[in-house]
């Protein structure tokens, strides 16, 4: 089923200049400090920390007071902030874009409560014009969580831009009705948005795929343009590079190609670094177009820090993908990779601060690779501009 057309929603919306622009505590000034940051590292204008400001106000709603996030979260998790940061590397220069878990006002965060504060997050992006929900409501009913094995609630995703926030997006808790219901949830889901016939190609040609429940996500672009994308994500288990190869084959050659390029640009064991332990990298399946029997495109999430732990060593790696005025600019998050204590000496770099890079493979042409950043080592950089 297609969504119903409405105006566009593509443009940013814009924010009033300066307001909100006091100084918050908790994860929301945690954030909108990490945001300001980011764009003066960047050249943006000094009123782009108010427009933060504002657009941090809209995504936290009522829950950026939190300074924890709560007793319900993995031990790997604790004491980590629940956003993170990411950077577009496009010619035209980079876009901020910013992730989150909703949590709750107060107390330990279920998936349920992450759920409610994530809608009325959502339903305060449609009221400013910032999203269209016609799709999200769609398939609303398959992901309200009902399971003790539910892994989330709901995330939610955005550019922040001057102009105001675009691009927003939101991510479904796959594991919602448990993990014996997940691909029935999905398989709906999927044709309710017009692409079971694609669904259906992955179940035939990514068996080994669907086996895999995580990531949990299932993300809808919050737009009804006729370009808004369905993401769906599996983990690379695949422990060689032809393996992997073989898999993307399916979808194209180029697809193979360019993920086996993209593991050799950014891990000194080119495709190798399959073959170790740690952090799988991740595989994202993108549907576009309705009605058509194979996904548009796939994008490959490679754990940057991991295979390249070196910050000076991830700089040179980036080379090929980023252009060096942005690569210059990226020298403060490349020199407060580590924590405090194991900071670098000024001028010299430190750990490889990027957990993630991440590139769409289905054409020809290289696409922005995107970086993905914690908030702690934006914090770091910002703190000592200070």
């Amino acid at each position: 089923m297609t969504a119903a057309p409405v105006p566009p929603t593509a443009a940013p919306v814009p924010l009033v200049p300066g307001h909100g622009t006091a100084q918050r505590e908790g994860y929301a000034g945690q954030a909108a400090r990490g945001l300001a940051c980011l764009g003066r590292l960047f050249g943006q204008e000094p009123g782009f920390a108010g427009v933060a400001q504002d657009a941090v106000d809209l995504l936290f709603g009522t829950w950026g007071h939190r300074t924890a996030r709560g007793i319900d979260e993995p031990e790997a998790a604790r004491g980590r902030a629940p956003f993170e940061f990411s950077l577009v590397m496009k010619d035209r220069g980079p876009e901020i874009r910013i992730f989150l878990r909703p949590l709750s006002d107060e107390g330990p965060t279920t998936a349920t409560a992450s759920w409610e504060n994530g809608w009325r997050t959502l339903r305060a992006l449609e009221e400013c014009g910032a999203a269209s929900l016609t799709r999200a409501r769609t398939v609303r009913d398959l992901f309200v969580p009902r399971s003790e094995q539910a892994a989330f609630g709901m995330c939610v995703a955005a550019t922040v831009r001057p102009t105001g926030v675009a691009d927003a997006k939101v991510y479904f808790d796959t594991l919602a009705a448990g993990t014996a219901d997940n691909r029935r949830v999905i398989g709906e889901a999927m044709d309710r948005l017009g692409h079971g016939e694609a669904w259906r190609w992955l179940r035939r040609h990514d068996a080994e795929g669907m086996t895999r429940l995580m990531p949990a996500f299932l993300a809808l672009d919050l737009d009804d343009s006729p370009r808004a994308r369905t993401k769906f994500y599996t983990t690379v288990d695949e422990r060689s590079g032809d393996a992997l190869r073989t898999r993307l084959t399916r979808l194209s050659g180029v697809a193979g190609r360019k993920a086996d390029g993209l593991l050799r640009a950014l891990s000194a064991d080119g495709p190798d670094a399959l073959a170790g332990p740690g952090t799988r990298p991740t595989l994202c399946w993108n549907l576009s177009e309705t009605g058509v029997e194979r996904p548009d495109d796939a994008t490959l999430y490679v754990p940057f820090q991991r295979y390249t732990p070196s910050g000076s060593e991830a700089q040179a790696r980036l080379r090929p993908y980023v252009r060096p005025a942005d690569l210059t600019r990226l020298s403060p998050l490349l020199a407060h990779g580590a924590a405090e204590e194991g900071q670098p000496q000024p001028g010299e770099h430190g750990p490889n601060p990027f957990h993630w890079a991440a590139a769409k493979l289905n054409r020809e042409a290289r696409d922005p690779l995107t970086l993905y950043v914690s908030a702690a080592i934006v914090d770091r950089a910002s703190g000592a501009e200070s």
